[in-house]
Parts: C-alpha cells; sequence; structure tokens
C-alpha cells in the first residue's frame, strides 16, 4: 500500500491538474442558456468533461488530505505550485495554447522554488 506522502502530493498535483484541463475542454462546450442561475445550470454538471473533472478534483482533494496528514503545511502547500508547471504543459500539448518566453521563465523559476523547498531540511 501507498504510504509515501510525496506518491500522494504527486497523485494530488496530477489530478487537479488534468481536472484543469477537463474543465477548461468542458467550459468551451456549455450552451450558454445553462451558464444563467437557475435549473438549467445543473446541465453544467452533466457535460462530460466537467463530469469528470469534477470527480478528478474529488480525488485529488483526498490526496491531498492523505498528503497532509504526513507531510507540514509549509512543504506540503508550496508542493501544489507544481500543478502550474503541468498545467502549462498539458495546455500546450493538449489545447494548442501558446506559451511566451516569459511564462516559461515563470515556470523555470517555480521550478527552482520546489527544488529548493525540497532541499531546505527541517
Amino acid at each position: 500500500m501507498l504510504t509515501n506522502p510525496y506518491v500522494f502530493m504527486g497523485i494530488a498535483v496530477i489530478f487537479t491538474s488534468i481536472g484543469q484541463i477537463l474543465q477548461k475542454i468542458g467550459s468551451g462546450r456549455i450552451k450558454r442558456e445553462h451558464l444563467r442561475i437557475g435549473i438549467k445550470s445543473i446541465f453544467v454538471f452533466l457535460n462530460p468533461f466537467i463530469f469528470i473533472a469534477l470527480i478528478m478534483l474529488f480525488f485529488a482533494t483526498i490526496f491531498y488530505l492523505f498528503a497532509l496528514s504526513k507531510l507540514p503545511l509549509s512543504i506540503a502547500y508550496p508542493m501544489l505550485s507544481s500543478g502550474y508547471v503541468l498545467v502549462l504543459l498539458l495546455s500546450k500539448i493538449f489545447l494548442k495554447e501558446e506559451v511566451s518566453f516569459k511564462r516559461w521563465i515563470g515556470v523555470f523559476v517555480i521550478i527552482i522554488g520546489i527544488f529548493i523547498i525540497f532541499n531546505s531540511g527541517k
């Protein structure tokens, strides 16, 4: 059985990132009338991309809680920023989004920050 909190954190980040991509895809396929507040807005959740995204985000939360039970919050929360890197990569690959040089620099800074946090000791 998996008990490594870093594995739980990794799964949480992956599930969150995939959930974000699915939300983006699903939001582009929602009918305008379903976005109004009212009974028809329930149809937003019937969109398969949105529905699967919500399931992914639910399980991401569960895995994050498992990780949080073993890791200090001062380490666990910053580790979630690795999701920014993954979402950017997934957006470029699956959504064909343009990623500027400045954004790549920002991702590099995030990766450096994550590396520093991992190697900061106690």
